[in-house]
C-alpha cells in the first residue's frame, strides 16, 4: 500500500459508511465523524493485510455504530486495484459479520 491520504467506503450487512484514513509507514489513522480508525497495514500490491480498531470520539448517539458496538477491531486482507485498495474480512468482536471497504487514493 503506497503511503497517502485515501478516503474510505465500507459496507456491511448492517449499512454503509465513509471516512479518510492516512497511510504512512504501516501505520493507519483516520475517521469520520463519529470514529476515529487507528491500526497497522503491511504488504504492498496484491497481499495487504490491515488491522484496524474503532474507537467512539463523538458521543452523540446520532452517530451509530456500524457493527452496533462503539470499539472493534477488524482483521483485513485485499490488493491495490491501481492506486486504489480492495479489503475483506470480519471483526473480531463479530466474527460472522463479513466486511468490505474501498480505499482511494485521494493524494501523498
Amino acid at each position: 500500500m503506497q503511503n497517502g491520504l485515501y478516503s474510505v467506503e465500507f459496507h456491511t450487512v448492517h449499512g454503509t459508511g465513509s471516512g479518510v484514513v492516512y497511510a504512512i509507514d504501516g501505520k493507519v489513522r483516520g475517521g469520520n465523524s463519529g470514529f476515529a480508525f487507528i491500526g497497522t497495514y503491511s504488504g504492498t500490491h496484491d497481499d495487504i493485510l490491515v488491522k484496524v480498531s474503532t474507537q467512539r470520539h463523538n458521543l452523540d448517539p446520532a452517530f451509530k455504530p456500524l457493527f452496533g458496538i462503539d470499539m472493534v477491531t477488524l482483521t483485513l486482507k485485499g490488493s491495490m486495484q491501481g492506486e486504489n485498495a480492495v479489503l475483506e474480512g470480519t471483526a473480531m468482536q463479530l466474527p460472522g459479520v463479513h466486511f468490505r471497504a474501498l480505499l482511494t487514493r485521494v493524494c501523498d
